[in-house]
């Protein structure tokens, strides 16, 4: 598929002010001052200013904008989604440019990179994802959690878990965890990760006293079930006791 003629990006993508002359862009300026090098850009964007960089940046979108919409456009079937996907790809340029070393490479390159691997993340994301089954999913990551620390007897558990509930679950007490003194956290990251559940080994792993492992145990698991992720849980079990 490609971008017709005629077509051309329906939205200004930053925010930026539209060029008013027609598609194609021309242009009457000097050849010097309309094509400042990709180095010389990438240089004001990394060292410059703040004016400078803001500049450069709307001259790098100018430079380049019309040839990443044509090749997004070129791979997906409307011009809406030429728009969208030029939008993401933008933000990603924002938000890591800062950080770009310069090699020699051209810059329109590392532009048309991103553009290909979001072109591919459009068609590989499923057009719907229900609200009620990530719901589900986080539940199921929760209920998890719960079980393999053995935050309470009433819980059974999982006897599968998926892999995407298996994800989820370890990010979210991974955030949980951070809230934990530094021992209380290792110790349950031995116990959930590794399964490390005996406390003498624990112990052993971490030079401590067996006594005082169980002491940081039963504090780590008191302040889990005193999280918001887990509290409703818990309560739960408690209503059908």
């Amino acid at each position: 598929m490609q971008a017709l003629d005629g077509e051309h990006p329906s939205l200004p993508i930053l925010g930026l002010p539209s060029a008013k002359n027609t598609w194609p862009v021309s242009s009457t300026l000097p050849a010097k001052l309309q094509e400042p090098t990709d180095e010389t850009l990438i240089n004001q964007v990394t060292t410059g200013s703040k004016s400078e960089s803001t500049q450069a940046l709307e001259t790098i979108y100018q430079k380049y904008h019309q040839d990443i919409w044509r090749f997004v456009r070129s791979k997906v079937p409307s011009a809406g989604d030429a728009d969208e996907i030029s939008a993401v790809v933008w933000l990603v340029v924002l938000e890591k440019i800062r950080h770009f070393i310069w090699t020699g490479v051209p810059l329109k390159y590392w532009l048309l990179s991103i553009a290909h691997r979001k072109v591919m993340e459009h068609f590989n994301t499923p057009d719907f994802l229900s609200l009620e089954k990530l719901r589900e999913d986080y539940d199921q990551a929760i209920y998890f959690i719960a079980s393999q620390l053995n935050l309470f007897d009433q819980i059974e558990p999982l006897a599968q878990v998926p892999t995407i509930v298996k994800k989820e679950a370890d990010s979210l007490l991974h955030q949980m965890i951070k809230r934990l003194s530094k021992n209380e956290r290792r110790i349950i990251m031995l116990i959930y990760f590794e399964a490390v559940e005996n406390a003498t080994e624990v112990a052993r792993r971490l030079g401590m006293n067996k006594n005082t492992v169980r002491v940081y145990h039963k504090r780590a698991k008191e302040k889990l079930r005193s999280f918001p992720e887990l509290r409703r849980l818990v309560e739960g079990a408690r209503d059908n006791v």
